[in-house]
């Protein structure tokens, strides 16, 4: 029997766990992992902005990652639809949001503080100049809604502030499309890599910020839900990097376990969840 939930169910769980009204909120989700949801993707924003009301702002990944196969890329901010889940997609789409421009990291932005965190997209999608660092300066929340640390991208940002050494620069030639009709150069820069890269475990930062008690862990249907504040992640990531620099890497054969939920075995598309048969699947 699949969990079924109702926008209002939605927006009650969301409040539970403790997401203020005018709040600025960065979303990964996974929609199947709640369950069936009456009204779909366009439900589950509408109990976002019901709960942040109108001072807040929900922002999610627009992600173009198809984008990187190769030869010169042109980003289209308006038409490219987002990769990363029909609830970013509808996100996107609504009258009054706003889509930084990036090849393939690029944000969409609903809400009061729309065209502030969605403005300016540098060449790096981690640096001071972009969205990213806007939700520090803002005092952002980060939502993860159905997945785990491993998809929380904003964690990037701490690797490039530390540079790494198991990353390095690559300059990508690329265009995005003018709202006049003619593209123009987008330059890009991407903060990739190396040959022989481990892979990430960013459920180590996360179990972290648990174990200190500044994430706030509940429910939305199926889904397990963990908020905690931007500032937070990057102020314990960055000290406890001096402690331990493999801090962001795999070191092990699996990624470190989280106490809450089950995670799915789906690689790079992992799910945090309370029931796996409680997954959402379209016949």
């Amino acid at each position: 029997m699949t969990v079924s939930q109702t926008r209002e169910q939605i927006s009650e769980a969301l409040q539970a766990l403790g997401l203020p009204g005018g709040a600025v909120v960065f979303v990964h989700s996974s929609m199947s992992s709640i369950g069936y949801v009456g009204g779909g993707a366009k439900a589950l924003v509408d109990a976002f902005l019901q709960v942040l009301d109108p001072a807040g702002t929900l922002v999610v990944p627009t992600f173009t990652f198809s984008h990187s196969q190769g030869g010169k890329a042109v980003f289209d901010p308006t038409n490219d639809p987002s990769e990363m889940g029909r609830f970013t997609e509808e996100t996107r789409t609504r009258p009054g949001a706003r889509r930084s421009s990036h090849l393939l990291h690029s944000v969409a932005a609903l809400g009061g503080r729309a065209e502030e965190i969605a403005l300016n997209h540098g060449p790096s999608a981690w640096a001071a100049d972009g969205p990213f660092w806007k939700l520090y300066e803002a005092d952002a929340h980060i939502l993860l809604l159905g997945v785990p640390y491993l998809r929380c991208t904003f964690f990037h940002l701490l690797e490039q502030l530390v540079q790494v050494p198991y990353r390095q620069w690559r300059e990508v030639e690329a265009l995005v499309q003018g709202a006049e009709g003619s593209p123009r150069p987008l330059p890009t820069m991407v903060y990739g890599p190396k040959p022989g890269f481990a892979g990430n475990d960013l459920n180590k930062l996360g179990l972290l910020l648990e174990e200190r008690g500044l994430v706030q862990i509940g429910q939305v249907g199926n889904a397990v839900a963990r908020l905690f504040r931007a500032r937070d992640a990057l102020e314990v990531g960055l000290a406890q990097y001096r402690v331990d620099p493999l801090l962001f890497l795999m070191t092990g054969e699996r990624c470190t376990p989280l106490p809450d939920g089950v995670l799915t075995d789906e690689l790079n598309n992992e799910k945090s969840v309370l029931d796996p048969a409680h997954i959402y699947r379209r016949r």
